[in-house]
């Protein structure tokens, strides 16, 4: 399977708060081995070689991997026209589960837990990293150019009536269906979480919801977001604005704002596992 990405979605690759030239690479700060037993370089196409490796399986199977940031043009635009233009480029919306592993893992490597890797298995950048907390915690980058800084990004995750917790099921976007305005969903049972609006700690389920209070009644950054449990018929985004992050779901998917795009999610082969043979 091939993930092929125009040139101009991935222009905050190439963005370098060092000053350096785009297309430098900064030397490695204390590379160590990567601390996750599912890391390790990821068979992809070239273009998409400087995604970050979450460190999970994604929603085909094989390893993900994430932009570091929101893409270029991906704003302005529905839940439902949001997957279409991400699956016509070969990419797909980030699910809580995935967006709250690289989350933490941004958090952990902030901290100088953890490393984090690119696709192509090189190290990112302490400086990268430090922006990609900034941005993730606190209204920081305006990708958009909208005024609104910090990570607003649509997630993969609809909530329909059905026989899981709190009597709702759990939709997510894998594909475009054979008929027109019709997605293939893959639909289960959500899974316990905790039905309150509240600030929770950096834990979550199987996927990607919140089951845990924080300790702490205020915001810190990088120790809890704010959790706005799942409704039905609505679907889940991630902000971070000038107050705190939340994770939002109860999203109207009809929505579309200046400043709400979606980071790009894409899979491919382990090194490890592939044979060495491109994909």
């Amino acid at each position: 399977m091939s993930q092929i990405i125009p040139r101009n979605l991935i222009k905050h690759l190439e963005w370098n708060p060092s000053g350096a030239p785009a297309g430098s690479s900064p030397p490695p700060q204390n590379p160590t081995p990567p601390q996750s037993p599912n890391q390790g370089n990821v068979i992809l196409k070239a273009e998409l070689a400087k995604y970050i490796q979450v460190g999970i399986n994604g929603i085909h199977g094989q390893p993900v991997v994430i932009s570091p940031y929101e893409l270029d043009d991906f704003n302005n635009k529905t839940y439902d026209d949001t997957h279409v233009k991400l699956i016509e480029s070969d990419l797909y919306m980030p699910t809580p589960k995935i967006f709250r592993t690289h989350f933490n893992n941004v958090v952990a490597a902030h901290k100088g837990e953890r490393n984090l890797l690119h696709a192509d298995g090189t190290q990112v950048h302490q400086g990268v990293v430090t922006e990609m907390f900034r941005h993730m915690t606190q209204a920081y980058i305006d990708i958009y150019k909208t005024g609104q800084g910090g990570v607003w990004t649509w997630l993969n995750a609809r909530f329909v009536k059905g026989d899981g917790h709190n009597e709702l099921d759990l939709e997510t976007v894998v594909g475009i269906g054979k008929k027109k305005g019709k997605f293939e969903v893959d639909k289960v049972k959500l899974a316990p979480y905790l039905i309150s609006d509240c600030f929770v700690d950096l834990s979550f389920n199987n996927q990607g919801l919140s089951s845990s209070r924080s300790p702490q009644e205020k915001y810190k950054k990088g120790e809890n977001i704010y959790f706005y449990y799942p409704r039905k018929d609505c679907v889940a985004r991630f902000v971070a604005d000038s107050d705190r992050a939340n994770l939002y779901c109860y999203g109207n998917p009809s929505d579309s704002y200046a400043s709400l795009g979606v980071f790009g999610c894409a899979e491919g082969a382990s090194a490890q596992n592939s044979g060495g043979s491109s994909r």
